[in-house]
């Protein structure tokens, strides 16, 4: 528990949730550690799709129903920020649903995300942010907001929709599209249209409350590619993504959770595929930083050397990993 306080010290946020804090209750957590907080973020909408307070439009956790509530009226009484965690498209009580599932090329489903260029999901999305800025919070963090991989989503829906746009028979198949230089072309940027246009929507409801901070999370991986790998992979255009609500936040290493040392030359390589944020901030918008849990103090050091070198304004933490981060990593590095 040490290791929780040098992260509340080190003015860290960390991501409050069930699945992270080993059976420890937000009351016991709160009142172990709310001395040293000036701030914290707690998930509202969980990656299990249920919503972790009284909802009237998503689905309740069972057990933790009340958990969001619970941290939203103690960090209330106590005077400490509240950011509200909201998981967009990783959704696995949708992700089951036929009308929301998403396919790849083969036909083949991951229950674990929905697909995000349904405008109906979007408008649930924006539903439950309507619910959430009702809480006395004072910002937003978006996660999930990922398409699978490029080979996502061949859901009927999004076939027909897109065969329209780019002209062509809803017959299309992956190797055509692939081999196909400017219909692939069209096919990233057709994800990536969606992928802004549905955070942009929930951004859109966010800001009716006046002074919200609102962080939009991107994953840059070596293994997936950093950024040109977001735009591919992920649907993910960072640099469009940033100018929604003017505050990005960076996953550093979300599938590939090791980080060099400051000052090898694996973290030279990293700074350099990252210069991409220096356009982001000469923008002034606003850069934070992400990193699954940094308990080791090797790891702090790492992202605190980044965030210093990009001049991020926050840097976010889970207390541990996901239970389903193996099954995300999988999914995301097509090794499943």
């Amino acid at each position: 528990m040490e290791q929780v306080r040098n992260l509340l010290i080190r003015n860290v946020l960390p991501i409050m949730s069930p699945d992270t804090m080993k059976e420890e209750s937000a009351d016991s957590f709160l009142a172990t550690f709310g001395g040293y907080m000036k701030q914290i973020a707690a998930v509202a909408k969980h990656d299990s799709g249920f919503a972790l307070y009284e909802s009237n439009v998503a689905p309740i956790h069972e057990k933790y129903g009340d958990f969001f509530s619970t941290v939203a009226k103690i960090t209330e009484a106590a005077g400490i920020k509240l950011y509200a965690v909201i998981y967009t498209f990783v959704d696995n009580y949708y992700g089951v649903d036929p009308s929301y599932k998403t396919y790849n090329a083969n036909g083949v489903a991951n229950e674990y995300y929905v697909c995000p260029a349904r405008e109906s999901f979007w408008a649930y999305l924006k539903s439950v942010t309507e619910e959430v800025i009702r809480f006395p919070i004072a910002g937003i963090i978006l996660l999930g907001n990922t398409f699978v991989r490029q080979e996502f989503c061949f859901c009927e829906s999004c076939k027909k929709e897109f065969s329209a746009a780019a002209g062509i028979d809803t017959s299309f198949t992956w190797d055509g599209l692939r081999d196909n230089d400017q219909l692939f072309s069209k096919w990233l940027d057709w994800r990536a249209e969606k992928m802004y246009n549905a955070l942009s929507g929930i951004y859109s409801v966010a800001k009716k409350k006046e002074g919200l901070d609102f962080l939009i999370g991107v994953d840059i991986d070596p293994e997936v590619g950093y950024e040109k790998g977001a735009f591919r992979q992920l649907g993910q255009d960072v640099e469009a993504l940033s100018g929604i609500s003017g505050h990005l936040l960076v996953s550093i290493n979300p599938w590939s959770p090791i980080l060099p040392s400051p000052g090898s030359p694996e973290y030279n390589i990293e700074i350099e595929k990252m210069r991409f944020i220096d356009n982001i901030t000469a923008r002034r918008r606003k850069v934070s930083f992400k990193y699954w849990t940094l308990i080791n103090e090797n790891d702090f050091d790492t992202v605190k050397s980044i965030a210093t070198r990009f001049k991020a304004t926050k840097i976010v933490s889970d207390l541990d990993f996901p239970e389903k981060y193996r099954i995300w990593r999988e999914a995301h590095l097509s090794i499943a």
